[in-house]
């Protein structure tokens, strides 16, 4: 992990543990539902001229018009079977980049393996988040968690989850979920990059 948080810190993301600025952060919004590869879902049209491959081995790649592949992810669990992806445009108001974010899951129970938001802008493409960053403002991604992301209150949140059997419960459809980390994502018009902070849980 050391050697991949320093690589993510020279990719120049901007980590928040503050307040958010109002008046230098624009809101991220998501771009209809997320697509999922997996099993025989190989391929998914995310844009006119961008495409989700599900390369096998736990990989997944961002291809163009053209076929070319812009981007390649491998889950961090180096899980090489069962892995599924969630797949989504997302967008900031007034921004010229296109963002997308991808989840990965391996497991019945959906355990997260992964994390990465991807920018293009005039044909160059970036890694913006990556699970680095989360762990940096208290993510842990070496459990067993739930991830994923949404709109509340105005704001684009992050949020983990890890499932519990409850005292006398005996079944799985007796589980429980509990969210044990969140944190919002905001765009900076100063810096071009995101911004993240942890947000308290209740």
């Amino acid at each position: 992990m050391n050697r991949k948080w320093m690589a993510a810190m020279m990719l120049g993301v901007a980590l928040l543990t503050g307040t958010p600025s109002a008046s230098a952060d624009s809101s991220v919004e998501p771009v209809g539902q997320s697509a999922f590869l997996y099993m025989n879902t190989n391929e998914v049209q995310l844009t006119e001229d961008v495409k989700a491959v599900n390369m096998k081995g736990g990989w997944i790649g961002l291809f163009d018009k053209d076929g070319n592949r812009k981007m390649a992810m491998r889950n961090i669990d180096a899980a090489e079977g069962g892995v599924g992806f969630y797949v989504r445009e997302l967008r900031v108001p007034g921004e010229p980049k296109r963002f997308w974010e991808v989840f990965a899951t391996v497991g019945a129970h959906d355990k997260n393996c992964g994390y990465w938001m991807i920018s293009e802008e005039n044909g160059k493409w970036r890694f913006e988040l990556m699970v680095e960053q989360l762990i940096a403002v208290g993510y842990n991604a070496m459990e067993w968690h739930l991830l994923n992301s949404d709109i509340e209150n105005g704001q684009y949140i992050l949020k983990s989850t890890v499932e519990y059997m409850p005292e006398g419960a005996q079944y799985q459809y007796e589980r429980k979920f509990l969210v044990d980390w969140q944190a919002e994502v905001v765009y900076s018009e100063k810096t071009r990059s995101f911004l993240m902070r942890q947000l308290p849980l209740g």
